[in-house]
């Protein structure tokens, strides 16, 4: 997808310019100058489009928390486009020339809990396929104890699409391409420091973003985190009573991941794949604690509203990690291994019954390990009410 600097309005009814006031680009000949420039969003018309969608559907579910205030922003973070074109990258970060060195897409934000400005906020950050909606059920009691700022993925949920092309990044920068955006958000809402917590795909880039720069995290919390698989787990699949039906489905799950395809890519690309999707997450959380039926549907909406919006960072999840989510390196080290010499207090939720792959607690010494009982993979709806006891007791030193 080419950059196309939209000049329409990108924030849908948000109340947010579509150009800030930002530091000059890096490695822009500036220097230290404190010059400002206006830079123009990233966001094109069709892709506000979709994002509209997206927001729509957010404020569906949304609404119908009671007793629990909230507000909407769209941040807008200046992106260095060059890491993200692939002719630029495989000009070796020389600029293509075909567009703007700089532009900004919108971190869509969620904040509850306003009112508890004397505390630590928490930043909370959604898995794959979601967005900071998925913690409906959840919000209305963490807006008691603290403020809460809920933020959507770069390239997911109801943020900015930036064009990115797998095939032409490494795991590193594909790490710092999720991790970036974030941290700029935070030097845009002006957070020193904050409770760090994630869920699924949001538990690896939350680990991802804590040990690259730990000065901000005060607290890292990690629900049901992706970590990669273990050699164990994985060696499992492979046992001599696997059928050849199960091998067939291996074999094509492994191309498709070894050619950067993802659910997404399917809903956008197959006719019946939206209904297929849809109906599946819809009985997903059907039987979840607090969920009705419309709220099950209301969901189930929005997930495939957040798959159906342009490809963009999704795509990354194929780079960090290997097929079947194998582990991948940085600099020697796997996210575990990172995650073991973090100094941060640190903790760990999973369900009693949760697909993913836990560490052993002496893989990550210093990370207390955490069962949440009546629970699989998403425990803000199996058991929210538990989760918010234990992550509350975690959080009773860090005022």
């Amino acid at each position: 997808r080419p950059f196309v600097t939209s000049k329409l309005s990108s924030n849908m009814g948000c109340g947010h310019s579509t150009k800030a006031k930002l530091d000059p680009p890096l490695n822009s000949g500036c220097g230290n100058s404190a010059t400002q420039v206006e830079l123009s969003s990233g966001v094109t018309e069709y892709e506000a489009k979709k994002l509209a969608v997206v927001h729509k559907a957010e404020e569906r579910i949304l609404s119908r928390m009671e007793k629990c205030p909230y507000e909407k922003r769209d941040v807008m973070v200046p992106l260095d486009t060059r890491l993200r074109c692939h002719l630029c990258i495989d000009a070796g970060g020389k600029h293509c020339g075909k567009h703007a060195i700089r532009l900004t897409w919108p971190i869509h934000t969620v904040i509850v809990g306003a009112d508890n400005s004397d505390s630590i906020p928490i930043v909370l950050v959604h898995g794959f396929c979601f967005g900071a909606a998925c913690f409906f059920k959840w919000f209305p009691m963490l807006a008691k104890e603290r403020k809460v700022y809920a933020i959507d993925v770069i390239g997911m949920g109801g943020s900015g699409q930036p064009p990115f092309r797998a095939e032409h990044t490494t795991i590193e920068a594909a790490e710092n391409l999720l991790v970036e955006p974030f941290e700029r958000w935070a030097e845009a809402m002006g957070l020193e420091k904050f409770i760090l917590i994630g869920h699924s795909f949001g538990g690896f880039v939350c680990s991802a973003w804590a040990t690259r720069n730990p000065k901000r995290v005060v607290s890292l919390g990690l629900l049901s985190p992706l970590l990669g698989f273990s050699d164990e787990r994985l060696e499992a699949r492979n046992n001599s009573e696997t059928t050849w039906q199960r091998r067939v489905f291996q074999s094509i799950f492994e191309l498709a991941w070894e050619k950067h395809l993802t659910p997404q890519t399917l809903v956008r690309w197959i006719p019946g794949a939206k209904k297929f999707f849809q109906e599946r997450v819809e009985n997903r959380f059907k039987p979840s604690e607090g969920v009705n039926d419309e709220e099950a549907a209301l969901l189930a909406a929005y997930v495939i509203a957040t798959m159906d919006t342009p490809a963009s960072a999704e795509s990354a999840a194929t780079v960090v990690f290997e097929p079947f989510l194998k582990q991948t390196e940085v600099d020697g080290k796997t996210i575990r291994k990172r995650l073991a010499e973090l100094e941060i207090p640190s903790f760990s939720i999973y369900g009693d019954h949760d697909w993913m792959d836990r560490p052993k607690p002496e893989e990550i010494p210093k990370l207390h390990l955490l069962v949440l009982p009546n629970s699989g993979h998403h425990l803000y709806f199996d058991n929210v009410n538990e989760l918010h006891r234990l992550v509350m007791d975690e959080l009773q030193s860090t005022k």
